[in-house]
C-alpha cells in the first residue's frame, strides 16, 4: 500500500504543478526547461524519498520506478482533456528520464552515510514543502524569457515518370482524397489529422489554395509566385482561432506562439527520358527552450507531412 501511495501522492503533486503552470497567463511556461526537465525530476524524487527503503534497494529500480508515477500522470491529464496525445509522445522520453534522475538523487540521499544517516532518511513536512515549492520559483523566473524562435526548412523529393505538364496539371488542381486510400502515417499515428481535400481558387499571385483535413481543421495558403510548370510558391495562413480545440494541443497548435508553418514551395524540373523531378519545401519556425529536442520532432513530422503531400500528386 506504501508503494501505490508513494506513486499516487507523487502523481498528485505533478497534476498540482500541471494545473498551476497552466493557468498562469504566461508567468510560469508549460513549454519550458523547468516544466519539461525540473519538474518531472522532483516528481520522480518524491517518488522514491516517500516510498519504505526495502521498496527501491537498487539504482535500476530508483531510475525505473518513477516512470509508474510518469504513466499516471500520461493517463489522468489524457483522460481530463488537459494535454494531448500527441504533446505526451514527444514529451515522454525526457520525462520520464528526468523522472528517473530524480529517484536516482533521491536513493542516493537515503543511503546511510558512515558519519551522517542523513535528514531523508524519514523525510518531513518541510522537506516534502520545500519540493514542491522549488519548481515554481523557478518556474516564475524562466518565464517566457527561455524560449527562442528557430526557422527551419524541410525539403522532400520525388521523381515521377510524367512530363512536367502533366504534373503540373495535377498540382493546381482541386483534389478529392479517398479517405479510405489515405493510408495510416507516422503523422496521423501522433494525431495529426488526415488530409481530405484541397481547392485552389484561380492560379494568380493572390490567389488562395485551402487545404482541409479532418475533424474540421483546415489552411489557407496564398500564391505569392508562379512559373507555369517549373514554380509555385504559397505563403501559409494558419488561423490558430479556426482550429478546434479537440484536433490539435494548444502547445503544437500550427500558428500558435510554439509552432507556425510559414511558406511552401513545389519546384519542378524536367529530367531526360520524360521524367519530373518534383520538389517540396517548407518553412516553418519552432519558439520553445529546448529547439534541439523540438525540432527533431517537427523535423519527422513536417517530413511526413510532406511525403503525403507528394504522394497525392503521384497518384
Amino acid at each position: 500500500m506504501k508503494f501505490l501511495f508513494a506513486i499516487a501522492l507523487a502523481a498528485v503533486h505533478g497534476l498540482l504543478l500541471r494545473l498551476m503552470f497552466g493557468s498562469t497567463n504566461g508567468l510560469m511556461e508549460i513549454m519550458s526547461v523547468t516544466f519539461l526537465f525540473f519538474t518531472p525530476s522532483l516528481i520522480g524524487f518524491l517518488t522514491v524519498i516517500l516510498m519504505p527503503a526495502r521498496k527501491v534497494t537498487t539504482r535500476t529500480a530508483a531510475f525505473f520506478t518513477p516512470w509508474l508515477t510518469s504513466l499516471v500522470l500520461l493517463v489522468v491529464t489524457i483522460l481530463l482533456n488537459m494535454e494531448g496525445t500527441i504533446c505526451w509522445l514527444m514529451a515522454f522520453p525526457i520525462f520520464a528520464v528526468a523522472a528517473g534522475v530524480g529517484g536516482l538523487v533521491a536513493h542516493w540521499l537515503r543511503k546511510p552515510k558512515a558519519q551522517n544517516t542523513g535528514n531523508w532518511q524519514k523525510p518531513n513536512t518541510l522537506n516534502v514543502s520545500l519540493v514542491f515549492l522549488v519548481p515554481l520559483v523557478l518556474g516564475a523566473v524562466e518565464g517566457e524569457k527561455a524560449s527562442t524562435p528557430k526557422q527551419l526548412v524541410i525539403e522532400r523529393v520525388v521523381i515521377l515518370n510524367a512530363p512536367a505538364a502533366d504534373v503540373w496539371k495535377k498540382l493546381i488542381s482541386n483534389k478529392q482524397i479517398d479517405y479510405q486510400a489515405n493510408k495510416t502515417s507516422f503523422s496521423t499515428l501522433l494525431g495529426f489529422p488526415k488530409h481530405m481535400s484541397t481547392t485552389l481558387d484561380t492560379l494568380r499571385v493572390g490567389g488562395t489554395r485551402t487545404a482541409y483535413y479532418e475533424k474540421g481543421l483546415y489552411f489557407k495558403e496564398t500564391v505569392t509566385n508562379y512559373q507555369p510548370e517549373r514554380l509555385l510558391v504559397l505563403r501559409v495562413d494558419a488561423n490558430p482561432a479556426a482550429t478546434p480545440a479537440a484536433v490539435m494541443d494548444e502547445h503544437i497548435l500550427i500558428g500558435g506562439k510554439h509552432l507556425d508553418i510559414l511558406e511552401d514551395v513545389y519546384e519542378l524540373r524536367t529530367l531526360p527520358g520524360g521524367r519530373t523531378r518534383l520538389a517540396l519545401s517548407s518553412r516553418f519556425y519552432i519558439n520553445t527552450p529546448f529547439n534541439w529536442y523540438a525540432g527533431i520532432w517537427a523535423h519527422y513530422l513536417m517530413a511526413d507531412i510532406l511525403d503525403s503531400e507528394l504522394e497525392l500528386i503521384t497518384e
